[in-house]
């Protein structure tokens, strides 16, 4: 039978020659037939064109692409060497060869002296048992060392949502130098952490809190924007805006603009002035404040409300928006903070519960308007006068529940300070609404938000009282009644604190709220708070059976005080007094010592 030759173009070796039927050839495509078989190529036989190199050939082709392979460092040039040294050595030669010519049948190129590309190698895994090859050649690549990850950090701590009010974002600033305690309201975008874990060290003077709110620029908050650079009004001292105000003085740098300390010389008096930025969003916020606050400018042209005040807005060469304020000092986060977080005396308390009364009475018996951002940071001293060194009547219970933080105990804290007056005004009204407006369906941050708006249940103007309750606590204890930042655990602490939720709201809960944090009960049908079966964490479970009720977080003598932030964290708002009742309470007609 005659043998048939196999002829065509591309290549499995040099075009030198035509290959011929011999035996060679038939060993040729039984030992190559079966190895492609393996590996699912059907086309077969190849289509060689020449005669297949000798073995002396394939050696120098092999050193010339070894040497190649050296140069140009690529990364198996080592796996290779080591491979082909075997295997030339071991008789295998001839089977790489074969099985190479097969693979580059198509793209030419076999791989021997007359070629300009060196053969086609298959990529090897590199081997870890073994460093060097057997003629002491070079060490192949090792492996990289493992990368040693630090520690997880823990869950990050509640964050307070930065408030969208104009005003709001930058305090007036009082410096007193003598004894270096600064009292400047810091934006309402401060994390909750710094009020549980301030640290304070002995430095000398009266303040001995090592963390302080600053004057400088920048100091008071970040931008909420990540697509436009930070960018203020260009002030300098005398400058004179709108005909009549000399700047004086930088008070202080926010997300929405910058305050400035200025001279009236019609009034001759002292004003503050918020100048926003030339944002068209951050513009369009501060109208819509500067409208609500000349509302409340028309209903209390005295001032007597308890609101802040703004005398008029104008427009800065057509690019500045311009709200005019009264200067007034800290906020009474920013006297927390100064003070290590050690609350403030029970009679400051109770002034401040009396006018934060009747300021809510104001709003919602005159106006019809609910605040819907009542905290700390938007509660600020009236008086600009520095504060007095004194003592703190609760100094014993505040280190017996843990002082400062782990990380100073055992040092002197700094002396305590009060306030000079305790008259207080409230501000940042960008999300207040009226009674007949929308009501959106999320309100107040997160800290201060009532059970009603956690369960989709909407809200009206008792939800101002349930923030005033938490706010007033958080300034008895120096730290938040309820921090957490998420919902399913707030709801565990308010039960925790203050007592079982009723079952008419958790059936009246929206659906966007029973699927998020509530469950219903097989047997009865009604729904529940799956806790602590749903706890997110053996940490989150811990720190809510951490809590005591709220009448077992006060002293013996401040009972009624307790009793009186019950009334307004009743977990019904439909139990909960308005204002005006609030002002009926025992607390406000008590005497206290401290």
């Amino acid at each position: 039978m005659a043998k048939k030759r196999h002829s065509g173009q591309g290549g499995g070796g040099c075009s030198s020659g035509v290959g011929t039927g011999r035996r060679d050839d038939r060993r040729y495509d039984s030992r190559s037939r079966s190895r492609l078989r393996c590996g699912g190529n059907e086309d077969w036989p190849p289509r060689a064109t020449g005669r297949r190199p000798s073995c002396r050939r394939r050696r120098k082709a092999f050193a010339v692409y070894d040497s190649r392979e050296r140069r140009s460092g690529g990364p198996h040039g080592g796996v290779h060497r080591l491979r082909d040294s075997r295997e030339v050595r071991g008789g295998r030669a001839h089977r790489f060869a074969d099985a190479h010519a097969v693979r580059t049948r198509d793209g030419g190129g076999g791989g021997c002296d007359g070629c300009r590309e060196p053969p086609w190698r298959p990529p090897l895994p590199q081997r870890r048992s073994r460093s060097r090859s057997r003629r002491g050649g070079a060490s192949l690549p090792t492996p990289p060392p493992p990368l040693r990850l630090p520690p997880p950090r823990p869950p990050p701590p509640p964050q307070r949502a930065p408030s969208m009010s104009a005003w709001s974002q930058d305090r007036i600033v009082q410096v007193k130098q003598k004894d270096g305690f600064a009292c400047q309201g810091s934006s309402s975008g401060t994390s909750a952490t710094e009020r549980k874990a301030p640290t304070c060290a002995r430095n000398g003077d009266r303040t001995g809190c090592a963390s302080r709110s600053g004057t400088g620029s920048g100091s008071m908050s970040g931008s909420n924007s990540d697509d436009d650079e930070i960018i203020h009004f260009s002030w300098r001292k005398g400058m004179v805006m709108n005909s009549k105000y000399h700047l004086a003085k930088l008070l202080g740098d926010g997300t929405f603009g910058r305050v400035v300390l200025a001279h009236d010389q019609c009034s001759d008096r002292q004003v503050a002035i918020k100048i926003i930025r030339d944002v068209k969003r951050y513009m369009d916020n501060a109208k819509i404040e500067a409208d609500i606050l000349k509302d409340i400018r028309q209903a209390d042209p005295d001032g007597t409300s308890g609101c802040a005040i703004m005398y008029e807005t104008f427009t800065h060469e057509q690019r500045f928006y311009c709200l005019v304020f009264e200067p007034l000092g800290a906020s009474l986060y920013d006297f927390l903070k100064g003070n290590c977080f050690r609350g403030f005396w029970m009679q400051d308390i109770q002034s401040f519960a009396q006018q934060c009364m009747q300021a809510l009475m104001f709003l919602h018996g005159h106006l019809r308007m609910t605040h819907t951002d009542l905290k700390p940071e938007n509660i600020l001293l009236q008086s600009m006068k520095p504060p007095h060194a004194d003592r703190f009547p609760r100094e014993a219970e505040w280190l017996r529940r843990g002082g400062p933080s782990s990380s100073s105990k055992g040092q002197a804290v700094g002396g305590y300070l009060r306030p000079a007056s305790s008259r207080i005004k409230l501000i940042d009204f960008g999300n207040a609404t009226y009674e007949d407006e929308h009501h959106s369906s999320i309100i107040n941050t997160r800290q201060y938000r009532g059970p009603e708006v956690l369960l989709g249940l909407g809200w009206d103007e008792r939800s101002d009282l349930w923030s005033i309750g938490c706010i007033l606590m958080e300034l008895y204890a120096g730290e938040q009644l309820f921090a957490t930042h998420e919902e399913l655990e707030h709801l565990a602490l308010m039960m925790r604190v203050i007592g079982a939720i009723p079952a008419v709201m958790l059936d009246r809960a929206s659906p966007a709220a029973r699927d998020g944090y509530l469950t219903q009960d097989p047997r009865t049908g009604r729904w529940r708070l799956p806790w602590p079966e749903r706890a997110s964490s053996a940490s989150s479970e811990r720190h809510v059976y951490s809590q005591r009720p709220l009448l077992e977080q006060v002293l013996p003598e401040h009972v009624v005080f307790a009793d009186f932030c019950r009334e307004l964290l009743a977990l019904d708002p439909r139990r909960r007094p308005d204002a005006a009742d609030a002002l009926d309470h025992d607390f406000l007609r008590a005497c206290f010592r401290d």
